[in-house]
């Protein structure tokens, strides 16, 4: 079995798509499951060396692994898939340590990683290869609030055992075993403000101070940047937005709390109205199907006017959203005394800045409360990545710790 070195692994999975970064390389999957119950192999020939590189070059868009004896298309590969796909159920109560992607969407990824690592050094891929890792991750604070026992339940789900996965593209399988050093669970929102935006690299100070002085030109920077400010960070994801309050550099847990509603509640309300909004009962096959209508690049006239549809569907249903995190707000105004600053952040946050009047009401609502805080997003660049640049920065210093022992 191929030694490998110890990888570390941020993973900030969110209900929609999983952020990881693995020895500082960063990957997106959709969390997305397929199961295959009725196998349809047609595998690849593991001689034919040309048709093996396209495919581990192309391993973590064409991941179709077998975990725990059931067979299934993971990420990217499930989301491009034609059988049933298995997205979060934003209806559903089960938190995000208890779905199945949650453990099947980060292995099945370490694991792709691994087979790529090893087919780059020269490795016999088809001989059981092996990886240790050390990862941070990260839960919605409501969710370890509510149930402190599921941060150790979490951890344990990973380090209890060792973990096989099992790539079946080929005539020959490959496999993986992966065994868990260290897990360290954090609550999002918290890990963005106090690790990632308190304590943040030079291209994230840069991006702010060029932000801060574009929007707000006579605002001092350094009001905004820094270890012992008092911020508010709007984590706004799939199924849930965080609202992880900051005080003096420090963590206020009396005042955080996750609003159990996110972008994903969009997305799901929009794809029903679908039919509506294009006034002739077009839809598509699912919310993936639809995330991606709205995300398209249009070519013709009819993708132009479909996208159109999906698109005033979407207007439709963001405002109970905005809603609530206007709502999450002034609950957060009334505690906090001289607040900084209000990040924004979150894959859910690209939308409804880009699209929507959310920056205006939140303006508004600091404004209605004397609060002289200034709003800052951290854009496209870096608003899905906050929560992932503060994992990673943790994971590091816990494997140079753990090697210094």
């Amino acid at each position: 079995m191929a030694e490998m070195n110890t990888l570390v692994v941020g993973n900030d999975l969110g209900y929609g798509d999983l952020k990881i970064s693995i020895d500082n390389e960063i990957t997106t999957q959709p969390t997305v499951i397929s199961p295959i119950e009725q196998d349809f192999e047609n595998p690849i020939d593991h001689t034919d060396q040309d048709a093996v590189k396209n495919t581990i070059d192309n391993l973590l868009n064409l991941m179709n692994i077998e975990i725990d004896g059931k067979h299934y298309l993971v990420g990217n590969a499930a989301q491009n898939s034609t059988i049933e796909r298995i997205t979060t159920d934003t209806n559903s109560r089960i938190g995000k340590a208890h779905m199945p992607a949650a453990k099947i969407v980060p292995l099945s990824t370490i694991a792709a990683k691994v087979v790529q690592n090893a087919y780059e050094n020269g490795e016999d891929i088809f001989s059981p290869l092996k990886a240790s890792v050390v990862m941070t991750t990260n839960l919605p604070i409501d969710e370890i609030e509510n149930e402190p026992s599921v941060r150790d339940f979490y951890k344990g789900m990973f380090l209890n055992n060792n973990h096989i996965v099992v790539f079946r593209n080929f005539d020959y399988k490959i496999s993986v075993t992966i065994n868990f050093k260290a897990v360290d669970v954090f609550k999002e929102g918290e890990v963005a403000a106090v690790v990632a935006i308190n304590n943040a690299t030079n291209d994230l100070k840069k991006y702010i101070t060029d932000y801060t002085h574009k929007k707000y030109p006579t605002i001092e920077v350094s009001r905004l940047l820094g270890n012992n400010k008092t911020i508010l960070v709007i984590d706004i994801g799939f199924k849930t937005t965080e609202l992880a309050l900051i005080v003096n550099g420090e963590a206020d847990a009396f005042n955080s709390s996750s609003i159990k509603y996110g972008y994903g509640h969009v997305l799901s309300s929009a794809w029903k109205y679908l039919p509506k909004a294009s006034s002739g009962g077009y839809t598509v096959k699912d919310v993936v199907a639809f995330k991606k209508l709205l995300n398209s690049k249009p070519f013709t006239k009819m993708e132009k006017e479909n996208r159109d549809f999906a698109l005033k569907s979407e207007q439709s249903a963001t405002p109970k959203l905005i809603r609530k995190i206007v709502s999450g707000l002034n609950g957060i105004l009334g505690a906090a005394d001289n607040l900084d600053a209000v990040y924004v952040v979150g894959g859910g946050s690209i939308p409804l800045m880009e699209r929507t009047d959310l920056e205006q009401q939140i303006k508004a609502t600091l404004e209605n409360h004397r609060s002289s805080a200034t709003t800052i997003w951290l854009g496209e660049k870096y608003a899905a990545y906050a929560n992932l640049i503060g994992l990673k920065a943790i994971a590091t210093s816990r494997n140079e710790s753990i090697n210094n022992k």
